[in-house]
């Protein structure tokens, strides 16, 4: 298996409605409206499982799945480490990976992710 890294944006995202559906969740449970309290806090509970087990992109031995904006999703996207010509740290969270196209990766850590890169890529 590979070396996983969390997604920056959809992590904020998720953080984001998470605390939005807890807030609404404990101010029903303030105004006594109990089905809408158990509503919001199943959502709280959809958006923490996403916050904390999806959108990670994962370096493998030979290639690295990545997410990108396709239409109105984000979904996965698999590279081949041959087809990658060149990828440059922006900032400390984002890197731009030029291959077919041209993809913008968002983590936490770009200077983890690139040295994982370059050791997998050299191990092959």
């Amino acid at each position: 298996m590979g070396k996983k890294f969390k997604e920056y944006r959809m992590f904020i995202l998720c953080l984001i409605i998470f605390m939005a559906f807890l807030g609404i969740g404990i101010f029903s449970f303030l105004n006594h409206k109990q089905i809408q309290m158990i509503g919001a806090m199943m959502l709280a509970l959809i958006a923490l499982f996403l916050l904390l087990l999806r959108y990670k992109m994962v370096l493998y031995g030979d290639m690295m799945m990545i997410y990108e904006w396709k239409v109105a999703a984000m979904l996965p996207t698999l590279i081949e480490y041959k087809d990658i010509q060149s990828i440059e740290k922006k900032s400390k969270h984002h890197l731009v990976i030029t291959h077919q196209r041209v993809s913008h990766v968002y983590v936490f850590d770009s200077d983890l992710f690139l040295s994982t890169y370059h050791s997998l890529k050299k191990n092959k």
